[in-house]
């Protein structure tokens, strides 16, 4: 599908997690500072921060552990979006029900603009933004059959059997990570349980620069041409009767 083509929305929403992120050099640990002046600026009456697992590791082991240096130590709950804080990273997540790429979008540019408001970043390493959908069958069988993708192993053909798959496809400037799994389930904020094949894509744009004043400047631009990407490999991961089962709406 060309961008143009690309359904607006879906009646049946199989969106289940939508989440930016960026990551950053810093002069200090962004943890010790972003969050108060998060809530010095953002003055929501409403501000409840919830630790993260990583935050009980020491400061030198996460620094040192590359899985752990971008990993949040905390969570703040700004009314239907989330932001998340670790030493070198930010990360915007959106709590679902999904508000819609417009709304979600303006988030993100008003997070990243507080963050260069802190005078600590240094350089920008990269930025990103995943989607996870959950893609529903009646059985494991109709799941994997929604997915546009075969998958064989020798003379099998998997059409019933549980797997993961990873890949990543690089086009242009970036590099979508996307994972299909099935069976997969999903919690929602209300306690609703989602079953299906798991669709998660990860775009990623490795942008180092530090010039800080024009990545603020394109940041508009740099969001919907990340998000027509994420969108269109999504679409592309489906089949055509999937797309129709999901109801998609055109402008």
């Amino acid at each position: 599908m060309t961008a143009q083509t690309l359904p607006k929305k879906l009646n049946k929403e199989p969106l289940v997690d939508a989440v930016f992120e960026i990551r950053f050099s810093s002069s200090t640990v962004a943890s010790n500072v972003l969050p108060g002046f998060f809530f010095a600026k953002l003055g929501t009456k409403e501000w409840l921060v919830d630790p993260l697992p990583v935050a009980q590791v020491p400061s030198q082991i996460r620094s040192l552990d590359p899985n752990l240096r971008y990993q949040p130590l905390m969570r703040i709950h700004w009314d239907n979006f989330v932001i998340m804080i670790g030493d070198t990273a930010l990360a915007v997540g959106c709590k679902m029900p999904y508000l819609g790429w417009i709304k979600f979008s303006e988030r993100i540019a008003k997070v990243v603009e507080l963050l260069m408001d802190t005078k600590i970043v240094q350089t920008i390493e990269r930025y990103s933004l995943k989607y996870v959908d959950m893609v529903d069958g009646e059985n494991l069988a109709k799941q994997i059959q929604r997915i546009n993708m075969d998958i064989r192993v020798g003379s099998h053909t998997v059409r019933e059997e549980t797997f993961t798959v990873r890949l990543e496809i690089p086009h242009d400037n970036v590099i979508n990570v996307i994972q299909v799994a099935a069976p997969a389930t999903a919690t929602m904020p209300d306690g609703q349980v989602r079953k299906g094949a798991l669709v998660d894509i990860d775009t990623i744009c490795n942008y180092q620069t530090s010039d800080l004043s024009k990545f603020t400047d394109e940041l508009p631009t740099r969001l919907d041409a990340i998000h027509t990407e994420n969108k269109k490999m999504f679409f592309d991961c489906l089949r055509p009767e999937t797309v129709e089962y999901l109801e998609p709406i055109y402008e």
